[in-house]
């Protein structure tokens, strides 16, 4: 089965330094370092609905990769029910945080090894996910030749409150895309929002056909 990053699953996304627009002060009345926007480390589980009708859960694991600032987001589907069977699906995405935003690397692979170092992941072209400064209504567009696609990116939000079954997260950011094809033809919509030192809660996707939507349901041991 062939794994690929898809690149507002960021299902998944992940990492670390960057501030969702909150602050507090210390004792010193100096201002702390914000929030970290998304985790190097953590353990949550998603639903994901289809038209509201049935749904899948699954698991999202993070761990930063060894001497990098690289973060992988490990995805399992139905991680308890496929306890039993030696048929579990995983796909692996990493992300890496720079000085002007976040950006996805776009993993082709058959078959994912056991264990990524730094070097190897670095061989695959990246793509911005996440652009600096938040703040809301900035805009920027990704060509990702190897799907033939164009994807524009807006921050609808950087202070939103957003409901989850899991909880109600404060302070939290909302990034709308659409994908076009190599002829300008839109293929989908939708959003995606992030909870700081939690990373992405939710993902919103429609098409001409479907409303996908992935929530969180629960933050597990971290």
């Amino acid at each position: 089965m062939r794994n690929v990053l898809v690149i507002l699953f960021i299902a998944l996304c992940t990492l670390f330094s960057t501030g969702c627009g909150t602050e507090s002060e210390g004792s010193q009345g100096k201002a702390e370092a914000p929030a970290p926007l998304l985790p190097i480390s953590g353990d949550y589980s998603f639903r994901r609905y289809i038209e509201e009708k049935g749904h899948t859960d699954y698991r999202v694991l993070y761990r930063q990769v060894d001497d990098s600032d690289i973060v992988e987001v490990r995805t399992i589907i139905d991680l308890e029910a496929a306890q039993s069977s030696s048929d579990i699906s995983e796909t692996s995405n990493f992300y890496e945080e720079t000085k002007d935003g976040i950006y996805g690397y776009i993993v082709l692979s058959e078959e994912f090894p056991t264990e990524w170092n730094a070097e190897d992941i670095k061989k695959f072209p990246k793509t911005k996910i996440i652009a600096y400064p938040l703040e809301a209504s900035n805009t920027w567009t990704e060509r990702i030749e190897d799907f033939d696609l164009e994807i524009s990116y807006h921050i609808r939000e950087v202070d939103a409150e957003i409901k989850t079954p899991a909880k109600t997260f404060k302070d939290c950011i909302i990034i709308d895309f659409e994908e076009k094809d190599k002829e300008g033809n839109s293929i989908r919509k939708g959003n995606s929002a992030f909870a700081p030192n939690v990373g992405w809660i939710r993902h919103e996707v429609e098409d001409e056909v479907l409303k996908d939507v992935h929530k969180l349901i629960k933050i597990n041991e971290r």
